[in-house]
């Protein structure tokens, strides 16, 4: 039996797989660095990306890089979507994606909360950046970004607290050229 899917908003697939709790979910990410979930049965998208396809988050859109590859996280629950976390990468980031927390647009409070401690007095400036340090440990983060200096060649879950990162340092990278990346051009005679 097949089923074809075809271009995703015009995007190739640059990665995909089947989550460990079940094999009836597919999740895809695609060259313009979307993730699209499907219900294999049914042959359609599944509720979670009709639901959040278009809400996804301001930070995970200006993902840095092609997401190249994604992880699953090793859990004991029985629905994916509801409890489940993927790792979504590419050589340049990651981004931790859990499918039981909110889809929440970007907090543009942070900005005008900014621009207010500028306004402040001293004590005051201190308590405000206290409090905002405070409410952003206590808020759970979904799609949380994470940038490497070094280029990701590979990442996967070894269970569910650590993580593989396979990475190439950037003098690797820069020895690996057959010649100069510039070319200079000599003035003069």
């Amino acid at each position: 039996q097949h089923w074809f899917i075809s271009r995703l908003n015009g995007a190739s697939v640059t990665a995909g797989g089947f989550p460990p709790q079940d094999n009836n979910i597919l999740i895809i990410t695609t060259s313009s660095n979307q993730f699209y979930i499907f219900d294999v049965e049914a042959r359609q998208l599944g509720e979670w990306s009709m639901q959040h396809l278009f809400t996804l988050p301001k930070r995970y859109q200006e993902f840095p890089g092609e997401v190249i590859g994604l992880s699953f996280c090793p859990s004991s629950s029985s629905h994916p979507t509801k409890s489940s976390s993927l790792l979504v990468y590419s050589t340049r980031a990651m981004c931790s994606i859990d499918f039981g927390k909110p889809v929440d647009e970007d907090d543009e409070s942070e900005l005008v909360n900014g621009a207010l401690l500028k306004f402040q007095g001293s004590l005051t400036n201190m308590k405000w950046k206290h409090w905002l340090r405070e409410s952003r440990q206590s808020r759970k983060n979904n799609f949380d970004l994470v940038v490497f200096r070094d280029p990701v060649l590979f990442i996967g879950h070894l269970s569910k607290h650590s993580i593989l990162i396979i990475d190439k340092p950037w003098m690797e990278v820069v020895k690996s050229f057959d010649s100069a990346p510039l070319q200079r051009h000599i003035f003069g005679t």
